[in-house]
């Protein structure tokens, strides 16, 4: 069953351009494996999010297993947030195709 991690914190207006940064960095550095796909998600309230679609719980384990600091984590803390973490079992999935 597919996995939904979700990071987010409140980051200073100033510095929402940094996580961006670290976000597009660590993109094109490489999801780590089993990972589907992943967004940085911005509010209206300063809070950036960033969402991970991941094949399933376990191959999140395996990478929370390494020890090292996630990257949607470390971006955050490092611009100053105070990261929330919450996880979340993908019941359904309803997709449309634009054409």
């Amino acid at each position: 069953m597919r996995f939904l991690s979700l990071v987010s914190a409140k980051i200073a207006s100033e510095r929402q351009a940094e996580v961006a940064g670290r976000y597009r960095k660590a993109v094109e550095a490489g999801l780590p494996a089993g990972v589907r796909q992943s967004f940085l998600l911005v509010g209206d309230d300063d809070t950036l999010a960033i969402a991970t679609v991941w094949d399933s719980r376990q191959a999140l384990d395996v990478m929370l297993a390494s020890g090292e600091e996630p990257s949607a984590r470390r971006a955050l803390r490092e611009a100053g947030g105070d990261p929330e973490v919450a996880f979340f079992d993908i019941a359904d999935e309803g997709a449309s195709e634009s054409r």
